[in-house]
């Protein structure tokens, strides 16, 4: 019987479980087809991780940024935003005149009379009446009422046609409850002065979507710094040309033109994909903030910057930031400028509004110029 040599195979599992297991014979030959196999599967594997790594390039210090056109960008675009366009319009509020009639809205935390009174008299001695929201000292846990008070408390005010202005008790929480059931229309077609900061900030949103102006400032429960209150009664009476700084080493020099609005970082940010999105385009954006780790801040700045609304913006203005916990973070001021400073727009750092004192009004909704010069830094309403 002839002695024929068998073929030597060699056994490989490929593909092993728990429950079962590929087995495939394989000689010496097969073994170098294999090997040639997995070389071709690693290379096609390095060209896709390439494909996928387009989207940054790195700068001379060897670090990662991303492309202007990044995938952030051009494939992930907020659909809110890219639906909005640039608002045109600027509905204007007639000025204040002695013997007008101005009301108090509370639409967030309760408040009580004795917190009022200064304010309401301040208002009185500028020639004012003032009439006050039905839940103005209505109490339900935090808030100034029910939310049916709150929002009948407001819009009974709006649709007051007697009523020039309607300005905030104070801030807190709550106000964004409101934008679902609130009806803001009316103000377009009889515009009256809508005045608040912080949470208030909700407000300012809806109406400067709407094209309506209204007015960053003072809210009555906290009248007691004399430059808001006197600054503030200029803005209502239409003497508030301009607001300027000394310019410092956080400000970026340059103009711009556009409508100016913001509010509360915190705020505006949390009403981002929702239909009361801030519509930044061709704006001067305002943002300050209070009470925040500065990690939150970068996390704020680092969602508009990614969402493409940093840079749809021609200027932005940088206002107080109290009460801030750095713990191990960077200073507040190099958080804003690694996310602002690479736009190529100027930056007003530092102006005195929002939670700190004094706090200056600022005119959102309308065209304003801002100027960053070498020595001032200045927003012009007029």
């Amino acid at each position: 019987m002839p002695n024929i040599k068998k073929k030597s195979y060699k056994r490989y599992c490929y593909v092993k479980s728990k429950y079962f297991c590929i087995t495939l014979k394989i000689n010496s030959s097969m073994k170098y087809y294999l090997i040639l196999l997995s070389f071709l599967i690693f290379v096609a594997s390095c060209k896709k991780e390439y494909i996928i790594n387009e989207y940054y390039i790195t700068n001379e210090y060897n670090e990662y940024i991303t492309r202007i056109d990044s995938v952030y960008i051009a494939r992930y675009y907020s659909y809110i935003l890219a639906q909005q366009n640039e608002i045109t319009t600027s509905i204007l509020p007639p000025y204040l005149q002695a013997g007008d009639s101005v009301g108090i809205f509370a639409t967030s935390n309760a408040v009580f009379q004795q917190d009022m009174q200064n304010g309401i008299d301040i208002l009185k001695s500028w020639g004012l009446k003032v009439r006050e929201a039905d839940n103005l000292y209505d109490t339900n846990g935090r808030y100034a009422g029910t939310l049916p008070q709150r929002i009948d408390g407001l819009q009974n005010l709006i649709n007051d046609p007697n009523l020039k202005a309607i300005i905030a008790a104070r801030g807190g929480y709550g106000c964004d409850q409101l934008l679902p059931y609130v009806n803001l229309k009316p103000l377009q077609n009889s515009p009256k002065w809508v005045v608040g900061y912080s949470d208030v900030t909700v407000l300012h949103v809806a109406l400067n979507n709407l094209g309506i102006q209204s007015i960053h400032g003072a809210m009555v429960n906290f009248f007691s710094d004399s430059t808001s209150v006197s600054e503030l009664k200029k803005a209502l009476f239409g003497e508030y040309p301009e607001m300027s700084i000394e310019t410092n080493e956080n400000c970026i020099q340059g103009t711009a033109e556009g409508r100016l609005v913001g509010g509360n970082l915190t705020t505006f940010y949390a009403l981002g994909g929702t239909f009361w999105d801030l519509n930044v385009k061709g704006a001067i954006l305002f943002f300050e903030d209070t009470g925040e780790p500065n990690y939150n801040i970068n996390r704020m700045l680092t969602n508009l910057k990614f969402s493409g609304k940093l840079d749809a913006v021609k200027g932005i203005i940088v206002g107080q930031f109290t009460d801030m916990t750095q713990g191990i973070d960077k200073p507040i001021a190099d958080v804003i400028r690694d996310n602002v400073g690479d736009l190529g727009i100027p930056v007003m750092y530092g102006a005195q509004t929002g939670h700190g004192i004094p706090n200056l009004p600022l005119y959102f909704g309308r065209n304003v110029k801002l100027n960053v010069a070498n020595d001032r830094s200045t927003i012009s309403f007029e």
